[in-house]
């Protein structure tokens, strides 16, 4: 069970980190790395109070990675006024 958490988490990141990108929304955004950081949060200790031990080191790298990836895309779209105006269309200004 705890395995479905954890791959839920990661679907949610990933979804939420490409709809940041393709809707340029900082909401999508922060909502990936708050799932990201949560990923990299559960690789440092978790056990179950039977005798249960998920440990799976790779996602501490990739969680790391797109944690990064997010804040630099966050400061992007902070960052760049004239790059939401370009994909809004003329009639929805």
């Amino acid at each position: 069970m705890l395995e479905s958490v954890f791959i839920m988490f990661i679907a949610m990141g990933f979804i939420l980190f490409i709809l940041g990108i393709e809707m340029s929304s900082v909401v999508y955004a922060i909502t990936s790395t708050l799932m990201w950081i949560i990923i990299l949060a559960g690789q440092l200790y978790i056990e179950v109070p039977t005798d249960t031990i998920y440990d799976e080191p790779a996602f501490y790298a990739v969680g790391l990675g797109f944690i990064i990836m997010n804040i630099i895309w966050i400061i992007i779209i902070k960052m760049d006024y004239s790059f939401t105006s370009e994909h809004i269309p003329p009639h929805l200004r």
